[in-house]
């Protein structure tokens, strides 16, 4: 395996601007590290449980998950525009807001159908892992490194979050709004 090339691509693609990454630092935004942790320990897990739920069947079920494929891009941008629309045009409230902190089980079932670590997984498991490892316990070698290189930057997105609450709060219009169109961007790039 070309290991340079395996890690330049789980690397980029883990920190570039996703569903999860930009839900994380939206929750940490509103929350902090810590008060997001549930949301987050939820894509964080959900993250792992794709990864091996991906390498189960892209290592058994290649039809399966070509005639799946449509059906899972569909889902994931009906509920990427949805995200995009309710961070983009909140409902207008009356007086003070209350934000409501997502729960562990929300960001675990956001993960189970975000089609951008879908495809993460099964591109970095068809192309770098299966067909240059020897035995199963290299395959979860590598994957394990993918979960854990991943894992780093979900949770960096989330630090962003934290850190520059008050500037993503001064600028909450604007801030909306970008989140909101990498969100549209992330729906129509999968097609």
């Amino acid at each position: 395996m070309n290991v340079a090339a395996f890690l330049s691509y789980v690397i980029i693609t883990s920190i570039t601007p996703g569903p999860s990454n930009l839900l994380m630092m939206n929750e940490a935004r509103h929350f902090g590290f810590v008060g997001a942790w549930k949301f987050n320990g939820g894509i964080l897990t959900g993250f792992a449980f794709l990864g091996l739920l991906s390498a189960g069947f892209t290592a058994g079920l290649d039809q399966l998950l070509t005639m799946l494929e449509p059906y899972l891009q569909l889902a994931g941008v009906a509920y990427l525009l949805y995200l995009a629309w309710k961070i983009g045009f909140p409902k207008p409230t009356s007086g003070k807001t209350i934000d409501v902190q997502a729960t562990f089980l929300s960001g675990f079932v956001f993960q189970m159908i975000n089609i951008k670590s879908i495809l993460f997984f099964l591109t970095v498991l068809s192309t770098f892992i299966l067909p240059h490892s020897g035995s199963a316990v290299q395959t979860m070698v590598y994957l394990g490194y993918t979960i854990l290189l991943g894992w780093a930057a979900l949770l960096l997105w989330s630090a962003f979050g934290s850190l520059f609450s008050r500037f993503f709060t001064r600028y909450d219009r604007l801030f909306r709004f970008t989140m909101s169109a990498l969100l549209v961007y992330s729906a129509v790039t999968i097609f």
